[in-house]
């Protein structure tokens, strides 16, 4: 995630507009925004990954973190002076910038939309680790603010930590194995000797 260090709104549109267009792979009209519900933005602060999801039909805007509110590495604050304002505040600035200059019907209800902490039940004091893999799942299952939000996480600490294991593997494993990946060959024929040499 990038963090531009100016409130200038033609600045701020023009460099969220260059990224956006990574991600939409030069979609013009997807550039309009028009065709999302969810825009989600993975951050990372301190070592530390969360999510800011705006939900542009219901316009509310939400941070999304593993960790319990206090024992965060940010804070969803308001400053006086652009430079005390935190990541997140200036993250859902930008966005509205960018809304407003594409003339998205949501941009007005999005700027009056608090910042809010969503709530997990499974949210730890002591895990600083995982981040990462907390963050992808919760992309994955985050459907909205008035949606469900359950990502199957056990909020005992033996049965989490098995399952983050697993989750490590898979994603892994994906990465890996992904058409993407161009070592992804000779990983699978190193796989495949080293299976032969344990066979015998």
């Amino acid at each position: 995630m990038f963090m531009l260090k100016t409130k200038q709104p033609k600045k701020v549109f023009e460099t969220i507009k260059a990224h956006l267009k990574e991600v939409v792979e030069c979609d013009d009209k997807l550039l309009e925004l028009r065709y999302f519900n969810i825009i989600i933005i993975p951050m990372i602060e301190n070592k530390q990954f969360y999510l800011i999801c705006f939900d542009l039909e219901n316009a509310k805007v939400e941070v999304i973190d593993n960790m319990v509110s206090n024992f965060g590495f940010y804070k969803i604050k308001l400053g006086r002076k652009f430079k005390e304002i935190r990541s997140s505040c200036k993250v859902k600035q930008y966005m509205v910038v960018y809304l407003k200059e594409v003339k998205h019907p949501m941009a007005t209800h999005m700027k009056n939309a608090t910042l809010s902490r969503k709530k997990l039940e499974w949210a730890k004091t002591d895990n600083f680790n995982d981040c990462g893999v907390f963050a992808m799942r919760h992309m994955e299952m985050y459907k909205g603010s008035g949606v469900n939000f359950d990502c199957g996480f056990s909020t005992r600490k033996d049965i989490q930590d098995m399952q983050l294991k697993n989750m490590r593997m898979k994603i892994a494993t994906k990465l890996l194995l992904s058409q993407a990946n161009v070592y992804r060959g000779s990983l699978i024929n190193t796989a495949k000797e080293i299976t032969t040499l344990i066979d015998r």
